[in-house]
């Protein structure tokens, strides 16, 4: 008959190797940071908007509208515990990520009305965050003014795309949306055929004493918060018809087309309120991460 010890010492061993004990060595370690893919989308009327397709009515009066381009660089992405802590989500380098910076781009440039050279759209931010569990996400759409007035020339991607470069402000469009209203844009004098929506800070001049070079204003960063937010179903969406709730796409008052975040432009008002940024100071209105509803979640 087989003594029993042996046995039971064998039976011990195999039970502390599957409950991880005997002297594991990365026992107590931290969990690898985890990789995480956002997925971003823009609709209108509830279907998917992008360039050279026509959105159907938007504003108020209700306008048919095509849209000609839609990009915009969002920054310190950040994951939401449940429990309300946020983790910052450290963005991977690739052609549309770089210096903590991402651009989403929804433009193909296949048409004409959309520059008529071919472009890679990009739909997503990739990158890593702390090991956990999350239920909400918060960005900011700008660039960190740490970069915002570096030369795009001689920048990595995605800083470096001239369509975003803003030389008259001396830094970049944080956002920039165009569309084309069918019949038009009634103006002070004559007509226009493209109403644009440009966000970027404003107010900037030269400053030696600045480490940028440069002094702005208005910061004109708009915050987001998702408080619900599944990374595995959902996506982070922009809504056309909440971007232009109160807005006139077929009459514009002076001054720039459309809104170029001119604080004395009145077509800035109903834009800039539906951002929840204030236009004369450039700050965020009363929290506006999470009054906004221009970026909402919705099902992959």
């Amino acid at each position: 008959m087989q003594p029993l010890r042996p046995v039971l010492a064998a039976t011990l061993a195999s039970l502390l190797a599957a409950c991880g004990g005997g002297g594991d060595d990365n026992a107590g370690a931290p969990a690898s940071p985890r990789t995480v893919t956002i997925a971003f989308d823009a609709i209108a009327n509830g279907g998917p908007a992008r360039c050279g397709s026509t959105l159907g009515s938007l504003g108020s009066p209700a306008v048919s509208a095509a849209l000609r381009d839609l990009r915009f660089y969002v920054t310190n992405v950040r994951l939401i515990s449940a429990g309300g802590a946020s983790q910052p989500v450290t963005l991977a380098t690739n052609d549309f990520q770089s210096s903590g910076v991402a651009l989403l781009n929804f433009n193909d440039g296949s048409t004409a009305a959309c520059g008529g050279t071919a472009m890679t759209l990009n739909t997503g931010i990739t990158g890593t965050v702390a090991a956990g569990s999350y239920t909400g996400i918060e960005f900011e759409v700008g660039v960190p003014e740490s970069v915002n007035h570096s030369d795009y020339a001689a920048s990595a991607a995605p800083l470096n795309v001239v369509a975003m470069a803003w030389s008259w402000q001396y830094g970049r469009k944080f956002l920039k949306i165009e569309v084309d209203p069918a019949g038009g844009i009634t103006r002070p004098s004559g007509s226009a055929t493209a109403w644009y929506t440009h966000l970027g800070s404003t107010g900037c001049a030269a400053d030696s004493a600045s480490s940028t070079g440069y002094t702005c204003t208005n910061s004109n960063r708009m915050p987001v918060r998702l408080a619900s937010f599944n990374l595995d179903s959902q996506k982070v969406v922009l809504n056309l018809n909440a971007l232009f709730t109160d807005v006139n796409l077929a009459l514009d008052q002076g001054g720039a087309t459309g809104c170029m975040s001119d604080g004395t432009d009145a077509d800035c008002a109903a834009i800039f309120a539906n951002m929840k940024i204030d236009l004369a100071t450039g700050a965020p209105i009363s929290g506006g991460s999470t009054s906004q509803a221009m970026f909402i979640a919705a099902g992959k």
